[in-house]
């Protein structure tokens, strides 16, 4: 598929700007928001700026970023049922950026770097409520509560969707967490309350939430993989056994016990790559006492997750909590086994025992003895990568997804 660069609209940067300027630079906006004859549905969520086209070289996230949202994108491309508008802020754009691509228009609004979450969002809000008053959106579709955007939805006027990524008030209750993390749960607990439908990506989460007491429709929605890695092939070195963790850097994904397994002298033969970043005290004191055979990646382009993929034995993620983590399901497509715990919506993705493992959170002994299974046996473990495969990219397609939300929009309205 060939794209053209998209058209870039510039303003001054809101941050410094007084309301009306805001207003100003909305009303700016306003050849994005001319009515086509469809309903309007605005998202609301962190589209990685740099996936945009044209974009790719000038805003790589230094942090996680939704990798699911732009292969979404690309499937509605031919859709014409709706005229839909993404909205999210950016710290990497100086400027408001309004740009159309894959028939969808994108209004990129700029935002602090720090101190957001602190000041309840509130400006962040208030430029996408400016917004949405532009668009007078039909449905409003909220993607996430790590951030601002269920925040800003909630009793903004209109119809919302959220859709869930990580939950963060389960998140608290399994490991310590950052006080942000637990700042967040609360802004979620209200924003699960303002929706009028939620979905999720596994029945796990749709359990946690109604143990939540929302008592609104919850819908199971599958995230696609990106096109990658349906099209890399899994060619992993038969001689050279290596095991792979990809995700942030923290204790709460259980990356210490990945690394204390194979400080283990039996273990010396094999390999662990760490792919993945951040700044946690401890995980600096876990990487300078890390064995050699462990190999700290850092933090990596998007574009090169495949191919490092495509070259592991296994993935490891020991996490103590999740949602439903993409890497699992990219590890699927791709054919890889996995080695996770069943806390979270990961352990729907995998058969203990047939096309991976679970493992207990913690017991390193554990964990060492279902790496060495899928370390020591190359036509084992391939076995065990190519057991339902096929029906995992099946499941995981982002048509699927884009047909789902489709969906769940029509019958909203």
């Amino acid at each position: 598929m060939e794209f053209k660069p998209p058209k870039e609209t510039r303003q001054p940067s809101l941050p410094s700007l007084k309301l009306c300027q805001i207003r100003q630079a909305v009303d700016h906006s306003k050849k994005f928001t001319q009515s086509s004859g469809r309903t309007k549905i605005a998202i609301l969520a962190a589209f990685p700026v740099s996936c945009l086209p044209g974009r790719e070289e000038k805003t790589i996230p230094s942090a996680h970023y939704a990798t699911w949202l732009p292969q979404l994108a690309a499937a509605w491309e031919d859709q014409d049922d709706f005229e839909i508008h993404w909205l999210t802020v950016s710290p990497r754009v100086s400027q408001v950026l309004l740009t159309t691509a894959w028939n969808q228009q994108f209004h990129i609004l700029p935002c602090r770097e720090k101190g957001r979450a602190a000041r309840l969002y509130w400006q962040d809000r208030r430029t996408i409520r400016e917004m949405l008053g532009r668009i007078r959106p039909k449905i409003v579709h909220a993607w996430g509560t790590e951030d601002t955007y269920a925040w800003a939805a909630a009793g903004c006027g209109y119809p919302v969707i959220l859709s869930m990524q990580g939950i963060l008030s389960h998140y608290g209750l399994c490991h310590f967490a950052h006080p942000k993390i637990y700042f967040q749960a609360l802004l979620e607990l209200f924003c699960l309350f303002q929706a009028q439908r939620i979905t999720v990506e596994t029945t796990w989460g749709r359990t946690v939430l109604r143990q939540r007491g929302v008592s609104c429709p919850i819908d199971v929605v599958e995230y696609g993989v990106r096109e990658e890695f349906f099209q890399t092939p899994w060619e992993p070195d038969s001689e050279k056994p290596v095991a792979l963790f990809i995700g942030s850097l923290l204790p709460m994904k259980g990356i210490q016990d990945a690394v204390q397994a194979f400080r283990s002298p039996e273990m010396s033969g094999y390999q662990l790559w760490i792919l993945g970043s951040g700044g946690h005290s401890g995980i600096q004191a876990l990487r300078a006492r890390s064995p050699s055979n462990v190999r700290w990646l850092g933090r990596r382009a998007h574009q090169e997750i495949p191919t490092i993929m495509q070259k592991a034995w296994c993935l490891v993620l020991p996490t103590r909590a999740d949602s439903s983590p993409n890497v699992v399901k990219e590890a699927r497509v791709m054919g890889l086994p996995v080695l996770t715990t069943n806390l979270g919506g990961q352990a729907c993705y995998l058969q203990d025992g047939r096309d991976g493992y679970l493992i207990f959170p913690g017991q390193i002994a554990h964990l060492k003895d279902r790496l060495k299974s899928c370390l020591g046996d190359f036509a084992k473990t391939r076995q065990m990568g190519d057991l339902g495969k096929q029906a995992y990219r099946e499941v995981f397609l982002p048509s699927k997804t884009a047909h789902a939300f489709l969906g769940l929009y029509k019958t909203m309205l």
